[in-house]
């Protein structure tokens, strides 16, 4: 559906990824897998609705979330681009606490200046590529005065987690690291906008559904124990909240 570019090595800090899509599309609705980012998305035509928000001709910012959507396209075709931003991307994006945008879509121009990228990403006409590029200079411009720098504690657990195979145990993670608890909190939600808990959540169903996907077979109770979780209703249980649908129901959808 749509095509990923990776950012200048300028960008690399900030943007995880650029992406655009143009033309027709090939189905009615995608669901939306929550990883903790934020993103910028740019509507050139057409309209999609996410969390109830309409998305017409504009500029979006969608906030960290923390359980999957699904991404309902209103029109036939639509034209989009779009950034998803690393933890110093979003600070330095905007001034406003990340955590007020947790679980929102909300419209660019409340939290920058947007004259700018309207101008010279919405307005003109030109190929998706070039759009890419107008919103990549615009960023560089935007990140030239760069200057804040990630919360210790916030790196350290951060790379802990991302790397964790199986069940992600916090409170072991802070001893070994002698981090207390609740400046480890602050941190991830100053960052993020999310907490550390939930972030892990969001890499246990994240690992949990790659490990439906690569064992097609295998009884779900196995993949459970294999992950480490405390019984087959904690798998269950979590796997819901984030993804609002069962494992069985997920490994259903997927051999459709």
């Amino acid at each position: 559906m749509y095509s990923t570019i990776t950012p200048p090595p300028a960008l690399a800090p900030y943007i995880i990824n650029f992406w655009y899509t143009s033309g027709p599309l090939s189905t009615q609705e995608q669901a939306i897998h929550s990883d903790g980012c934020i993103s910028i998305l740019l509507v050139i035509s057409g309209e999609s609705v996410i969390n109830d928000v309409s998305m017409q001709v504009g500029g979006f910012l969608i906030g960290p979330q923390t359980a999957s959507h699904l991404w309902h396209f209103k029109s036939s075709t639509l034209s989009m681009v779009g950034a998803r931003l690393t933890p110093l991307g979003a600070k330095h994006l905007t001034n406003i606490p990340l955590k007020y945008i947790k679980n929102q879509c909300i419209e660019l121009q409340e939290v920058i200046n947007f004259s700018a990228l309207r101008t010279k990403v919405i307005s003109p006409k030109l190929a998706p590529l070039q759009r890419v590029y107008a919103l990549s200079r615009w960023l560089e411009n935007h990140f030239s005065q760069a200057h804040y720098q990630l919360p210790s504690a916030f790196s350290s657990v951060l790379i802990q987690i991302d790397t964790q195979p199986r069940s992600i145990k916090l409170a072991q993670m802070y001893d070994t690291l002698g981090l207390n608890s609740r400046r480890v909190e602050r941190a991830f939600i100053e960052a993020i906008g999310i907490s550390a808990k939930e972030y892990a959540t969001l890499v246990e169903v994240f690992n949990s559904r790659n490990a439906i996907k690569q064992n097609p077979n295998k009884p779900l109770t196995d993949i459970a124990y294999e992950l480490e979780y405390v019984d087959q209703s904690h798998f269950i249980r979590q796997f819901k909240k984030v993804m609002q649908i069962t494992p069985k129901q997920y490994r259903a959808r997927l051999a459709r």
